[in-house]
């Protein structure tokens, strides 16, 4: 590639959209021809760092984001190799970028395509448009589902979420389904928010899975309300990821303040959140230690491209460490115990429970899409597949998937009606929706496993994977804590009524 000095790819996108996508280097292969992948290494602070490769080359650089505009590092160089910006207003802008450096294969390859990166930022934004012209979240989330559907690929391949799809989701306010009101949430109904993760996992399970971890703010209702301000960002929305594992501590560091050290597994959706959180032992003035959630801006952390799974691969679930970070006291909030600071129906409930409300619907929509894919195979007249045999089996598992969707929608419309007039919900309701859920994801497991059987060797080519893809997700959804062997023997005798007061509050 030769060094130009200030080329340029005019596009009728708004600035601030084109560059979510523009800006994003995971976001590259779509927006080029394809044919190039590129890998997240880590994050360290404002510095990300990837590797690119095409046609047997590969190389490795970091990026650093500033406002519309960024730099671009080739490892072992010092200085920058290239730079790129969008500017413009709220309906066109222009791409510029400068080359100071010969670009190694692939970066140089990708970059020679840039004048018609227009089209595909268009087409996207586009897609975004009608999406977001939606009032109602459910009718939001349908509207993207093409979108996320065509981009579900890519995420895997990227292992997390895309750019554009992150994008997408914060514009039709997707992450306010499970907040408070307090913070910009839009106090949806429970049934709604499981409709809604549906909706979204039946176009792709893993954008599901991101969405219902973003939205579980309801750690935040612990924290102390003169802090929670400060972690909505710009666009009204607070984005969580991380993990209440207790696999950190907490040092007093001065007044008000903690050092934390630790690193946490499994955090998905790490990549796109405002915050994120970890659980922490925190000393008290007695030396004993306290399960707590520590918070801190992205910015604070570094990510470890930990992530490379067959199911769930586009969740991003990687590895956070924090290393002698500063935590203010109001950042650090009680786990396990208490009750939020919100009177809103939902985070009236315990964290768990709200967790479960927006767990619900990613089993359902997972199934649902398995037995779409199923649908279309028999009706395209393949030869080669037991039409009649897969008619027969589609009518029983179609019925078993509405029961158990009958079931999760009674069980969460029970608790907006018993939260109408009480302050918190019985042992009994409590331990109902943990046992409902293990009761789905078994479910959901059988009816995506027989709906692949039944495709047979339909589902071995590239483009046929949908169904395998379904049975990935579901696997991999079914080894969230929510969904674990021991649930029946932790909610049980909550459920029964034979001795509640033997089982701890918060168990389920």
């Amino acid at each position: 590639m030769n060094h130009p000095t200030s080329q340029a790819e005019r596009m009728a996108v708004a600035e601030s959209r084109a560059w979510t996508v523009l800006g994003a280097p995971l976001s590259w292969p779509w927006i080029g021809d394809g044919r190039t992948t590129v890998k997240f290494l880590r994050r360290d602070g404002e510095w990300t760092h990837y590797l690119m490769s095409r046609a047997g080359a590969s190389c490795e650089f970091s990026v650093r984001v500033h406002q519309l505009g960024a730099t671009l590092h080739i490892a072992e160089r010092t200085a920058p190799g290239l730079s790129w910006e969008v500017a413009g207003d709220s309906q066109s802008c222009e791409l510029t970028w400068e080359a100071t450096h010969p670009l190694p294969e692939p970066l140089a390859a990708h970059w020679q395509q840039a004048s018609g990166f227009g089209s595909a930022v268009e087409e996207w934004s586009r897609a975004v448009d009608a999406a977001s012209g939606h009032t109602e979240p459910l009718g939001a989330a349908s509207a993207l589902m093409p979108l996320l559907h065509k981009r579900a690929r890519d995420c895997a391949s990227a292992f997390t979420l895309d750019a554009g799809v992150v994008a997408a989701l914060r514009e039709c306010g997707l992450f306010r389904i499970g907040v408070p009101r307090a913070l910009g949430g839009l106090d949806l109904h429970p049934a709604t928010i499981v409709k809604v993760i549906e909706q979204l996992s039946r176009a792709d399970g893993a954008t599901g899975w991101c969405t219902l971890i973003g939205n579980q703010s309801a750690y935040a209702g612990w924290l102390r309300p003169s802090s929670l301000g400060d972690l909505v960002a710009s666009d009204g929305q607070l984005v969580l990821a991380g993990s209440t594992a207790v696999s950190g501590s907490a040092e007093r560091a001065g007044p008000g303040t903690y050092r934390v050290d630790g690193r946490w597994r499994f955090n998905s959706g790490c990549l796109h959140a405002d915050w994120l959180m970890g659980g922490v032992t925190v000393p008290d003035d007695d030396g004993n230690l306290a399960p707590m959630l520590a918070f801190v801006p992205w910015t604070e952390a570094t990510v470890l491209g930990t992530w490379d799974v067959a199911g769930l691969a586009g969740t991003g679930s990687h590895d956070l460490v924090l290393t002698d970070v500063t935590v203010p006291a109001e950042r650090l909030a009680p786990l396990f115990s208490g009750r939020s600071n919100f009177a809103d129906p939902l985070h009236r409930l315990s964290p768990y429970n709200i967790q479960g409300v927006l767990l619900a619907g990613h089993p359902l929509g997972v199934a649902r899409r398995a037995l779409d894919e199923l649908t279309a195979l028999a009706a395209a007249g393949d030869a080669a597949l037991p039409v009649r045999e897969i008619e027969i089996d589609l009518a029983r598992l179609e019925t078993r998937l509405d029961a158990i969707r009958c079931q999760v929608l009674n069980t969460v419309d029970d608790y907006w009606e018993e939260l109408g007039d009480k302050e918190c919900l019985t042992a009994r309701c409590e331990a109902r929706l943990a046992l409902v859920l293990r009761h789905l994801v078994d479910t959901a497991k059988n009816i995506v496993e027989r709906a692949v059987r039944l495709a047979g060797p339909a589902v071995t080519e590239p483009e046929q994977d949908v169904l395998r893809r379904c049975l990935r997700d579901i696997y991999a959804t079914g080894q969230h804590l929510a969904f674990s062997d021991d649930v029946y023997e932790r909610n049980a005798r909550r459920f029964v009524g034979t001795n509640a007061a033997s089982v701890t509050e918060g168990g389920e």
